[in-house]
């Protein structure tokens, strides 16, 4: 079937907002829109960088909006060298148009043309994926999530084992924890940097996370502006900052959130150290691991690119999760060479790093 009058255009939210919310709504439910729609308000209204418009393409039959693509601005640093981007975020399509005119991949071709680079949904579902790939975009070696169990119990209990298996799962995570705590106790009582948690991070730093954020050859830009609008400002979702200090100069910083209604987990979605600074990262995980212990979550997930730091993990008892987070670039040929592409260790990426933790509900 074919319906050639069905375009991709830019997203305009005078015109299109209020169709956007229907789908949204006939999607999601009308709480879950709601959630989002305070998302979208958001990312319009209080972005860094929003007036690098348009922030989403649509495709609108008739003027109803029946499939859309958001494309989240942002700035990495690529070699030395502050370079704009594009991330490709939140992919939905009518359920009614599915496989009609192949809406989906006509959003991703649009989002190659119009200059996306990386793709928000680093664990992005199956269909998502192949219709990033089927476009043009490259995919790369999936990314890998740690987790450390808080609860053994809880977390035991969400997967289908046998008593037996349940039983030994128990006592293994059990043992583990008490390793990680014990290793975390050491490690915030030993001298070095102090940490404490704020609500916002103060724009008179900005320097020196672009300092540290040189010392990687890929990473994306991290300022107050951004820092604050991405997690001290979120709708839903309620992070803090724990800030190391030494001497009174900022050392690093880790984002975190304890777990949500609904939710069993505790997520670091960003960091930023100096690399290769295993004595802050390790001070700071500490004092996250502490927090989230005492808030009562089930596990704490923390996702890395870098060698150093996965062992910090490894160390402190998290382990490499099954499942995979799927990524795929485009447009990069023009930056670095193919094999540094794919090196993850070349990046400094995180969990934030993708679109998934925006949409979580409160």
């Amino acid at each position: 079937m074919s319906m050639p009058h069905l375009r991709v255009v830019p997203y305009y939210r005078d015109c299109h907002e209020w169709t956007y919310l229907e789908l949204l709504a006939r999607h999601f439910g009308r709480e879950e829109a709601e959630r989002r729609r305070r998302v979208l308000a958001w990312i319009h209204e209080r972005m860094p960088g929003r007036e690098r418009a348009p922030l989403r393409h649509v495709v609108a039959d008739r003027g109803r909006v029946v499939a859309s693509m958001g494309h989240l601005p942002a700035e990495f640093w690529i070699l030395g060298d502050r370079v704009p981007i594009r991330y490709t975020h939140d992919l939905l399509v009518d359920e009614r148009y599915r496989g009609l005119p192949r809406l989906g991949r006509k959003l991703m071709i649009n989002a190659l043309a119009t200059g996306a680079r990386v793709a928000g949904g680093l664990w992005m579902t199956d269909a998502s994926y192949r219709l990033h790939v089927n476009a043009g975009f490259e995919p790369l070696e999936p990314l890998t999530t740690y987790t450390l169990a808080l609860n053994p119990v809880d977390f035991a209990a969400q997967r289908n084992l046998s008593a037996a298996k349940a039983n030994a799962m128990r006592w293994l995570l059990t043992a583990v924890r008490a390793q990680s705590l014990s290793r975390a106790d050491r490690v915030l009582g030993r001298p070095g940097c102090a940490v404490h948690d704020v609500d916002e991070l103060d724009p008179v730093y900005d320097a020196v996370w672009e300092q540290f954020a040189l010392g990687y050859a890929i990473t994306r830009t991290r300022d107050a502006a951004y820092l604050n609008w991405r997690y001290a400002w979120h709708p839903n979702l309620e992070y803090r900052f724990a800030l190391a200090t030494a001497g009174g100069s900022p050392a690093g910083f880790m984002v975190w959130r304890s777990s949500h209604d609904g939710e069993k987990r505790a997520v670091v979605p960003d960091f930023l150290v100096a690399r290769w600074d295993f004595a802050t990262f390790e001070r700071l995980l500490a004092h996250v691991i502490m927090q989230t212990f005492a808030a009562g979550s089930t596990s704490l997930s923390i996702m890395t690119t870098q060698p150093w730091a996965a062992r910090v993990l490894r160390c402190f008892g998290f382990y490499p999760r099954g499942t995979r987070n799927t990524w795929v670039v485009g447009n990069w040929a023009d930056r670095l060479p193919r094999r540094w592409i794919g090196e993850h260790s070349t990046w400094h990426m995180v969990l934030g790093d993708s679109d998934g933790d925006v949409w979580s509900r409160a």
